[in-house]
């Protein structure tokens, strides 16, 4: 009898190793994330620039030689005031770029938009700009859109490669466009979801800032519901053509000019998009179970301002890492883009209390 049990205890004790190891295999990468987000203030340093420049703005102020003043800079030459060029990747952020045209518009004289016909994953995808390129009719004499022919990654390889080749697309994009009898452009290169503020480019072109220069900006979950921080960096301006120009998404610069704009990160009207983005993009490798993509557990998430991955936020201290982990909804929507209040019933789903998306 003992020598019975003993041998169940022994089986029982095997099987549930090969279980836990059968599980840390599965799921190594879930584990390593644990570790690695819950314990990232002890060992770790936040990327980026670490000198943030103040930003002085008021509604109605005039950008002239005294703000310049305030900002430590000096004023350009009114008759030689560079252009201002807009450069995006896009995807299917039809919502955002509609948005992003209409905060910048007013500054912008160029907007350059590069589109693949595969996901950085190498995943083909639909063309969706030309097949919607009549919400963007008002600004059609500014836009110059370009298609990227993305290739099916080998085994291994990562999604990087793609989403390197298409900047690098981007760069010869813009170089094209160069005219030599003009002032160089100043480059604003950034995702579609970061959008500078109107304001934040034309105090960039009036006045001499340091090149290139860093966005800080306010960070969004899902919506304009879900304030996530203020750690946003990596959008950033260039003079065209200078030292470290380029379409990357790196740090270029010891420097960011605090709050310029907004980051509303898988902002997204539709929960398809969701998926199609957590498996498209660069960082795929997150998901690292299928039934993170249904659509009831996505739907869950973006009410509740959770993880789309389920995993820790990144934060440096220990207190950013618990306010992140129990975020709250705020009920204001002050400070948010203008087109997007104007159009408040169109993009419901952006402001405080729309957090039900569309299948």
């Amino acid at each position: 009898m003992i020598v019975r049990r003993r041998s169940l205890v022994a089986f029982a004790l095997g099987l549930s190793f090969v279980l836990i190891v059968g599980y840390t295999i599965r799921s190594s990468l879930r584990i390593r994330n644990f570790l690695s987000y819950s314990t990232r203030p002890l060992w770790d340093q936040p990327l980026g620039p670490h000198d943030t420049l103040p930003h002085y703005y008021a509604e109605g102020i005039a950008f002239d030689a005294h703000l310049c003043a305030l900002h430590n800079w000096t004023p350009r030459d009114e008759n030689d005031l560079p252009e201002v060029w807009d450069a995006v990747l896009f995807s299917s952020e039809l919502d955002l770029l509609e948005i992003r045209l209409h905060e910048l518009a007013p500054v912008v004289s160029k907007f350059f938009i590069v589109e693949a016909d595969r996901t950085f994953t190498g995943i083909p995808k639909n063309l969706t700009f030309e097949a919607h390129a009549d919400r963007f009719a008002p600004f059609a004499d500014k836009i110059v859109h370009s298609v990227f022919n993305a290739r099916t990654l080998k085994p291994g390889e990562s999604p990087f490669i793609n989403e390197g080749a298409q900047r690098g697309h981007m760069d010869a994009l813009l170089r094209q466009h160069v005219d030599p009898t003009k002032a160089t452009p100043l480059v604003v290169f950034s995702d579609v979801d970061e959008i500078p503020y109107a304001h934040t480019m034309r105090l960039l072109r009036r006045c001499e800032a340091p090149n290139p220069i860093h966005l800080q900006m306010r960070e969004y979950l899902y919506s304009f519901e879900w304030p996530a921080g203020e750690g946003s960096w990596r959008a950033q301006v260039h003079r065209l053509g200078s030292p470290k120009s380029g379409y990357g998404h790196g740090q270029v610069a010891e420097l960011k000019l605090a709050d310029s704009g907004w980051h509303c990160s898988f902002c997204f009207r539709y929960l398809h998009e969701f998926a199609d983005k957590m498996i498209g993009y660069s960082h795929a490798d997150r998901v690292t179970d299928r039934s993170l993509l249904k659509p009831e557990r996505i739907q869950q998430t973006i009410c509740e301002g959770k993880d789309i991955f389920g995993m820790l936020p990144e934060a440096y201290k220990w207190k950013d890492l618990l306010a992140l982990m129990d975020k709250d909804a705020t009920p204001s929507a002050v400070h948010v883009p203008k087109y997007l209040l104007e159009n408040s019933d169109k993009f419901r789903f952006l402001l405080p209390g729309g957090c039900v998306r569309e299948p």
